[in-house]
């Protein structure tokens, strides 16, 4: 008898095929319901040996609790704060998630967005249709220049450099800063991105873009002080968790003028976005689509099937976020498997 798993939404490409060499699967084919309820994802999860789930999907404790027979939870995405990681741990689950096959992409919509605000592309997408162009005029949707200028990266993992590459390519100065305190002790050669303290940073950056996890340490991150540092004619860029940033100090700042713009592909209690930011020219918004790109999308989902395939054939995954469960994960599936 296999080994049963749910996949809580629909993906693209080939991956529920192999999956179902190894496991009975369950599928969410409702595109019109992309995310469960709880009480749903309690319903798909029950008596199930494995999970792949998206970050919508709340895998508490209590969750997991209600669902003694998972394993497994393989998250499509790379951050993982969706997952409450210690209690999985507590309980003998092995999590995984899918990181590496989003750098490039993620940083291509960050730096789309960094564009579209410093080039009011959207701003003048929307002028064109409501019909209120007449003619060239030389002080038309004047933007901002982007080559030449300062780039602060919060997060200097695989997505942040991925970001910083792209500033270099554009002839920006770039920044960063990360967890480490080690980096402030650096230097860095000329034409480098170069390592700064987060105030300093914020304080000399023309952009701003975040790229750190969202964890404990990091929750509000960007507060109404942090954003009191950055220059007025500013612009941040947002393509990690919505809660990185106190989204009322944001609001705030934008609305008063003490920051120049943002660029928001996340937001703290998605799908909601506050009104104010949907009736500000200044601000361009994206529906969480930082990875959304049909390749990566698909790279994604395999990654998180493979892990799958690979723990319930007894190898550890590569991609796991608490490998110290793993004795415990193989003496269960061990035991599962006699069962059967």
């Amino acid at each position: 008898m296999k080994f049963r798993l749910t996949v809580t939404s629909q993906h693209p490409g080939n991956a529920v095929a192999l999956l179902s060499s190894k496991f009975q699967v369950d599928e969410n084919k409702d595109p019109g319901k992309p995310n469960l309820t709880k009480a749903e994802l309690l319903s798909a999860l029950k008596g199930k040996d494995a999970a792949i789930c998206i970050l919508q999907d709340l895998m508490s404790d209590e969750v997991m609790a209600a669902c003694p027979e998972l394993k497994l939870i393989a998250n499509v995405a790379v951050g993982y704060d969706n997952i409450d990681v210690e209690a999985a741990t507590r309980r003998g689950i092995l999590v995984t998630n899918t990181p590496g096959v989003l750098d490039e992409t993620t940083a291509d919509l960050a730096f789309a967005l960094l564009m579209s605000c410093s080039r009011r592309i959207v701003e003048a997408d929307r002028y064109i249709r409501d019909g209120n162009w007449k003619g060239f005029d030389p002080d038309l949707m004047s933007g901002f220049d982007v080559h030449g200028k300062t780039l602060g990266i919060v997060g200097y993992g695989r997505i942040g450099k991925a970001m910083g590459r792209r500033g270099q390519g554009f002839g920006m100065k770039v920044l960063y800063t990360r967890r480490s305190s080690e980096h402030t002790k650096a230097t860095a050669a000329v034409g480098e991105a170069q390592p700064v303290s987060l105030d300093e940073l914020l304080a000399k950056s023309d952009f701003v873009s975040l790229h750190c996890p969202l964890n404990k340490e990091t929750r509000h991150l960007i507060s109404a002080q942090k954003l009191a540092l950055m220059k007025p004619d500013a612009i941040l860029i947002n393509t990690a968790r919505g809660a990185v940033i106190d989204q009322k100090a944001l609001v705030s700042a934008l609305t008063s003028g003490a920051l120049r713009g943002a660029g928001l592909d996340v937001f703290e209690a998605e799908p909601d976005v506050p009104p104010e930011l949907c009736h500000m020219d200044n601000v361009v918004l994206t529906p969480h689509i930082g990875s959304a790109s049909i390749e990566t999308r698909t790279a994604m989902f395999d990654l998180a099937a493979q892990a799958a395939l690979s723990a319930f054939s007894v190898q550890l995954p590569h991609n796991s976020v608490n490998p110290g469960v793993w004795p415990r994960f193989a003496q269960a599936f061990k035991e599962a498997k006699s069962s059967r």
